[in-house]
């Protein structure tokens, strides 16, 4: 049984350079709450190669997260404390604790995949 205070098996980095390796929920709750100010408004959670979630919040706006790990998708959410059960259910390879309404991630026109 997983508990709050095990490490996560991911990566998070952030634009301040902030980088937690194995972070627990705690420190996922801290970095997801603080972000936001400039300098500081991204962080990267990386599984695999190829297999992360980001999220990036500008000043008090909502936080936008993106999610790749076999297809490219995003959605907004309002609170840090989703984002962060959102990344903990993520990083567990867990089910989404709820419906985030995913939409594609669609590349600019003329853009190659």
């Amino acid at each position: 049984m997983e508990r709050a205070n095990d490490p996560l098996p991911i990566t998070v980095a952030t634009e301040d350079g902030t980088l937690l390796t194995g972070p627990t929920e705690s420190d996922l709750h801290a970095l997801l709450d603080r972000i936001g100010g400039a300098g500081d408004r991204y962080a990267v959670a990386e599984r695999a190669p190829g297999a992360y979630l980001q999220t990036w919040r500008e000043a008090d706006s909502p936080y936008l997260v993106e999610r790749r790990d076999g297809e490219d998708v995003w959605t907004e959410l309002d609170e840090s404390a989703e984002v962060a059960a959102m990344f903990v259910a993520w990083a567990r390879g867990e089910d989404w604790p709820r419906d985030y309404g995913w939409q594609a991630a669609a590349l600019p026109e003329g853009a190659e995949s």
